[in-house]
């Protein structure tokens, strides 16, 4: 198998874990959380850079129509704290992971994964590949901090080694 492959059978894997996440979360859990970190907010902000870090660059990337910056940072550039603000809803926040997961194939395939930069300021010179890895295990981070927070509710996410199983 080519790294190409592996690379969408990967992110793949990860939406997926993150949809189960999301897709029918309580309100309650949804919520949950303290200020500036709560779930619907980790969940928006896993979702908004899987998007960005698919893209040929920052200043590239074409933003959700519903995005709000402030609901993807928890702090702003200069450091401080960004106001609490209305969350999304489970069924906005999964309406943009379909549309993500609708375009992972074409985005990863018209990216050159041979690029030296990834096109992102805060990750200058890290080549495109490796930004790619990144991407998922930036995704698997916050599912993670999810999957937490839902086992301590009684619920559980399945696991996803692929795309497939």
């Amino acid at each position: 198998m080519d790294f190409r492959t592996a690379i969408k059978n990967q992110t793949h894997a990860a939406m997926m874990m993150l949809t189960e996440c999301v897709d029918g979360c309580p309100e309650s859990l949804w919520l949950s959380g303290s200020h500036p970190r709560p779930y619907w907010k980790i969940a928006y902000h896993a979702t908004t850079f899987a998007d960005c870090f698919l893209s040929p660059s920052f200043d590239s990337w074409e933003r959700w129509p519903h995005h709000r910056r402030e609901a993807a940072w928890t702090f702003a550039e200069d450091g401080s704290q960004i106001p609490e603000i209305e969350p999304y809803t489970t069924e906005q926040v999964m309406e943009y992971i379909r549309l993500i997961q609708s375009k992972v194939d074409d985005r990863i395939d018209a990216l050159d994964l041979d690029e030296d930069d990834c096109g992102f300021p805060w990750y200058a010179g890290l080549p495109r590949a490796e930004l790619l890895i990144l991407n998922v295990r930036h995704i698997s981070e916050h599912v993670g901090q999810m999957h937490e927070l839902r086992i301590a509710t009684g619920l559980d996410v399945d696991w996803r080694a692929t795309r497939d199983h």
